[in-house]
């Protein structure tokens, strides 16, 4: 499977496993917008890992990347009260199936789609800015790799939704997503070396004009 479609996966949080395609929620209420960010018409995300049990319950929510700490407490505390739809333990399906989610607090002034906000998010992103958030996630998700970073996997799924809308054959969805791939570590340097350019100017010429 090429990088991009592993990426592209990675950027909406489903990961290619026939177990966790096979889990289904009971109950899933959404996690709570915290007051003071809502007022303030912030948005933003979470990224976590949690556990399914075959009994239903869903527990050890773990976050791994995330914009704010509030967006984090609020998921952290709603995942527990999840249920999902109980299943025999087979060889195909363990008792305990770990999940990888992401969960997008958009707020209602940028519309209720993700994407879209991602695409004026990444357009406006300063080197300085990202330079912050790769410190943070260097900090707090030191196993994850570069790539995986949340300016990247928005990236990536910004370039998905632009090259569907497009309809760009498929050796040229490839083309963008190894280009971005490849180019990771040179972004990091060149946005560390040049606060002031914005992220989308250090992007690979061919990644840069999707954006």
């Amino acid at each position: 499977m090429s990088r991009w479609v592993l990426c592209v996966m990675c950027a909406i949080c489903i990961e290619a496993s026939a177990e966790e395609s096979d889990v289904e929620y009971d109950y899933r209420r959404a996690p709570a917008w915290p007051y003071s960010l809502l007022k303030s018409g912030v948005s933003g995300w979470v990224v976590y890992d949690l556990k399914a049990h075959q009994d239903g319950r869903v527990s050890a929510p773990e976050v791994l990347d995330s914009s704010h700490a509030l967006f984090s407490l609020s998921v952290v505390n709603v995942v527990p009260t999840w249920r999902v739809k109980p299943w025999v333990v087979s060889e195909q399906r363990p008792a305990v199936i770990s999940l990888r989610q992401e969960h997008y607090f958009v707020h209602p002034r940028e519309g209720n789609a993700h994407v879209p906000w991602l695409h004026r998010s990444l357009r406006h992103l300063s080197c300085a800015k990202f330079n912050n958030r790769f410190d943070d996630f260097q900090q707090n998700s030191s196993d994850l790799e570069q790539v995986e970073m949340s300016v990247f996997r928005h990236t990536y799924s910004v370039l998905a939704r632009v090259a569907t809308y497009r309809r760009l054959p498929d050796e040229q969805r490839f083309a963008l997503g190894d280009a971005l791939a490849d180019a990771v570590p040179e972004v990091i340097q060149r946005c560390r070396a040049n606060p002031e350019l914005r992220y989308k100017d250090v992007l690979p010429d061919q990644v840069r004009m999707m954006l």
